[in-house]
């Protein structure tokens, strides 16, 4: 079946077609590397090398930014990247912010519990999506932004770790709190946009 058009902010595929070619778009083997690296940036700050980890954390941002930004230069978008792109950030990001719960860092549990709800929840609801609408859901906006904002905030826990007199932990608090606002507000989004999809499966 041919393309369907955008429905909010998400784009779809009807037909899921992953092929050998599209492992080796420059995006996705970005994409790829930010998932590699994802068990390492656990490590380090699990064993406290928060220096490093906050230079990993720093590569791992920008690759976030640079898969995009090839994909869209070098008109390399794929359905592999639309699953692998949000895949590597949940789990770089998971595993950064499991590894500062379990080194009792200031990061509050609490909020890890939240990120992890949103995530694995998002990560079903595409899987069902991918089975009963033969469909792939991009990241939409709400969702890059929560991306970037929590990777924003693990990293400044981080240098608070490493500097706690100099650096304030409200700071990174701070935009942890604005971070788990756009966890909502996506987790919201993505919601509504599949029940609206599945209603339309069903009444066609």
């Amino acid at each position: 079946m041919a393309f369907k058009a955008p429905i909010h902010q998400f784009t779809e595929t009807r037909t899921i077609h992953i092929s050998g070619r599209d492992f080796l778009y420059i995006s996705n083997l970005i994409s790829t590397f930010r998932l590699l690296i994802a068990p390492l940036i656990f490590w380090v700050i699990y064993k406290g090398n928060y220096k490093l980890a906050v230079v990993i954390g720093g590569v791992a941002i920008v690759s976030d930014l640079l898969d995009g930004f090839f994909a869209r230069v070098l008109n390399q978008h794929s359905e592999l990247g639309y699953i692998l792109d949000p895949v590597a950030d949940k789990v770089a990001i998971g595993a950064g912010i499991f590894a500062l719960v379990l080194s009792h860092s200031t990061f509050p549990i609490w909020a890890f519990a939240a990120v992890i709800f949103r995530d694995v929840a998002i990560v079903l609801g595409n899987v069902y999506l991918a089975y009963k609408a033969k469909m792939i859901t991009r990241s939409n906006w709400w969702g890059k932004c929560t991306s970037f904002t929590l990777s924003i905030a693990v990293i400044l826990y981080l240098i608070h770790a490493i500097q706690e007199d100099l650096f304030p932990e409200w700071v990174a608090f701070t935009i942890l709190c604005v971070a788990l606002l756009f966890v909502v507000i996506s987790a919201v989004s993505y919601a509504r946009h599949m029940l609206r999809v599945l209603k339309t499966e069903v009444t066609d």
